[in-house]
């Protein structure tokens, strides 16, 4: 079996690096044990409340994605859903050429002449990763599978994606390209937009399908209950994993993208180009997730509430400061339970001042560590004031000035 032989002596939390993460929380390093080998040629683990990279190991080799291409897919059916563009109780016929596919292709085994709820079809690419599914949702979306394919790639340049780039929905194609450092972005991003998806279709074990309501006209349904199961495993044997995406073609090998939730802290691990099946991918996932848990927490500390700083010949008399970056982050465990922070902060500027001018910072310490910095920010933007306003704080000012002096005289 392949192992990874590449690891990083010394992991960092590092939100530039990371392209998508919040580029207001300054990187702080932190020494940290690698996790074991794992079956894939490139692996990456991210939290998911800053994209925070907390590991890994050959992160931008290009490989073809193969099904994680549905996570973009999903992310585009949805957006559309939440425009109005179609509707989740939508009926679509299906029709010949969403069924026209390869033999050992991932089916929810749709027929020509079916009428379908777009919901179930979401649910058919989100469990059993059903590639006549894709094709279906790209169809009705957009028109076309081309069409659709624009929108994706369209998509991935929004978010900075460089090396990743899509020809069609479904993700049978190996000339689909990303890395694992891109699809890490790709699916926090659509974790974040449409956090209803874990529970509506990616935590889903299995799905039933065929039914008697989407048969096409004077046919009968299966005389016996069909069961999909979830071609994501570790739903069935990994505490606190819901979701996210499976994927496999010859040409990528076993790929997984896996997220989980204990205690407050997600996190989201990629890993692609395994070679040792699906169990393999199964348990390179359950071995990424336990060493995140183990080593890092997601804390929420106590945080100063920013003060207003003197706006000296403004329009108004005080600033008022706020956090550029989340004040919810991810550090090594060791340091989560005691966190304190302390303020640096400009106590006074001179207008004008302009909405997200940096004024200071909060630092986050624990131990003596430095584990976080985020800065803080204008909320506003402070014209200058008229002359009376000017030339009232320019007096102001000197006589502060000239008792200053005096005082320390």
């Amino acid at each position: 079996m392949k192992k990874l032989l590449c690891v990083l002596p010394l992991l960092f939390i590092a939100a530039v690096a990371f392209g998508y993460a919040d580029s207001a929380a300054a990187t702080t390093r932190f020494a940290t044990p690698a996790p074991p080998p794992v079956d894939a040629r490139s692996v990456i683990i991210v939290d998911m409340a800053n994209g925070d990279v907390l590991y890994e190991s050959e992160a931008d080799v290009i490989i073809p994605p193969a099904s994680l291409t549905k996570i973009m897919s999903l992310m585009i059916a949805l957006d559309a859903i939440e425009s109005g563009i179609v509707s989740l109780d939508q009926r679509v016929t299906i029709e010949w050429n969403d069924v026209n596919l390869p033999y050992r292709s991932s089916l929810m085994y749709l027929r020509d002449g079916m009428s379908v709820p777009m919901d179930d079809l979401l649910r058919g690419m989100a469990v059993v990763s059903g590639n006549d599914a894709a094709r279906t949702v790209a169809r009705v979306v957009a028109g076309s599978s081309e069409a659709f394919v624009d929108r994706m790639n369209a998509e991935a340049l929004r978010l900075g994606l460089k090396e990743t780039r899509f020809v069609e929905p479904s993700g049978l194609s190996e000339l689909n390209t990303t890395t694992a450092r891109e699809m890490a972005i790709l699916a926090r991003e659509y974790m974040r937009k449409h956090p209803e998806a874990i529970i509506r279709y990616h935590s889903n074990t299995s799905m039933v399908f065929p039914r008697a309501d989407v048969m096409p006209p004077g046919e009968e349904p299966p005389e016996t209950t069909i069961v999909l199961r979830s071609t994501n495993g570790l739903l069935f044997s990994y505490d606190g994993c819901d979701g996210l995406k499976t994927g496999f073609i010859d040409e990528s090998g076993y790929n997984l993208v896996a997220t989980a939730e204990r205690n407050g802290t997600r996190v989201i691990s990629v890993s692609l180009g395994g070679v040792g099946g699906p169990s393999g991918r199964e348990r390179a996932g359950a071995i990424l997730l336990d060493w995140a848990f183990e080593h890092w927490r997601t804390v929420s500390p106590e945080s100063p509430k920013p003060p207003a700083v003197r706006a000296w010949g403004g329009a108004t008399e005080y600033l008022t400061l706020e956090y550029a970056g989340s004040t919810t982050f991810t550090v090594p465990a060791r340091f989560a339970n005691s966190i304190e922070s302390r303020l640096e902060v400009e106590p006074e500027v001179e207008a004008p001042v302009y909405k997200g001018t940096r004024l200071g910072r909060v630092v986050y310490t624990s131990g003596g560590h430095v584990v976080r910095r985020i800065d803080l920010v204008a909320h506003e933007d402070i014209l200058p004031g008229n002359v009376f306003v000017r030339v009232r704080d320019s007096i102001i000012r000197f006589f502060m000035r000239l008792f200053r002096r005096s005082s320390t005289d």
